[in-house]
């Protein structure tokens, strides 16, 4: 029963040879012999012929080809190998371009992100500006208007009042007209400076009076404060007649 052993199949070729020789060659020494029931049928033709393997060249024959289909799967993992190695290292490639192509594109993501935060803050500046300048020319527009209309109501109050005063002393002829009689003519501004009327005097030389005008006495309207005046009290009068003569003569 050598073929049930442990150790047949790493048994050498020699050794299982002799094996099996001795197997088909064992007599009683082995064990009882039956002659009815040990009798062996043997084809001397066949094996004259060759045509029948002994049991150790199918072994033989059969660990050949255990052996060679052995050294084929070797043969042929080794050749996969290198395939296998080469798939491996294409998809650490491209596993490492997926992530350089991510950074770059959440690189990409941060750089708009920061240029339109900048884009909206330039914007936010450039809307704070243009309100800012936006209230300085209503503030303007609107201090202009008012003083548009003071000034306006200024005049109005201004014309009013000469037109009061040329009226009441009975100039017809306008804040440069003269008013006559037998002896002597004057005008509105020397009325008014006679009588020591400041703000009349200022009113009518805004409305075009003439402050170098001389009367009838050759005397211009400073002359007649100054010939009226009593412990100053003609002292506003003259100095606006003269500081418009000032400016009359300097313009001339």
């Amino acid at each position: 029963h050598f073929g049930s052993s442990p150790n047949f199949h790493s048994a050498s070729p020699a050794i299982l040879l002799l094996a099996a020789m001795d197997f088909f060659s064992c007599t009683s020494a082995c064990r009882p012999c039956y002659p009815a029931t040990d009798t062996v049928q043997v084809d001397a033709a066949a094996i004259a012929q060759g045509a029948l393997p002994s049991a150790s060249e199918t072994w033989l024959e059969d660990h050949q080809q255990e052996a060679q289909q052995q050294f084929m799967d070797q043969e042929r993992e080794e050749q996969c190998r290198p395939k296998e190695q080469e798939e491996e290292r294409t998809r650490q490639e491209h596993e490492v371009q997926l992530r350089r192509e991510q950074e770059e594109q959440e690189a990409e993501d941060r750089r708009r992100q920061r240029d339109q935060g900048e884009c909206e803050e330039r914007l936010r500046v450039q809307e704070k500006v243009r309100a800012a300048e936006e209230a300085a020319e209503e503030a303007a527009q609107g201090a202009f208007a008012h003083g548009e209309a003071r000034r306006a109501g200024q005049d109005r109050k201004r014309k009013a009042a000469v037109a009061a005063f040329l009226k009441m002393h009975g100039f017809t002829g306008g804040v440069s007209g003269a008013k006559r009689n037998l002896m002597n003519s004057t005008y509105p501004l020397h009325r008014a400076a006679k009588t020591a009327d400041g703000q009349m005097v200022e009113y009518l030389l805004m409305e075009g009076a003439d402050p170098m005008q001389a009367n009838s006495a050759g005397r211009n309207a400073a002359q007649v404060a100054q010939r009226r005046d009593s412990k100053c009290s003609h002292a506003a009068v003259l100095r606006t007649l003269n500081a418009s003569t000032a400016r009359s003569v300097g313009g001339a």
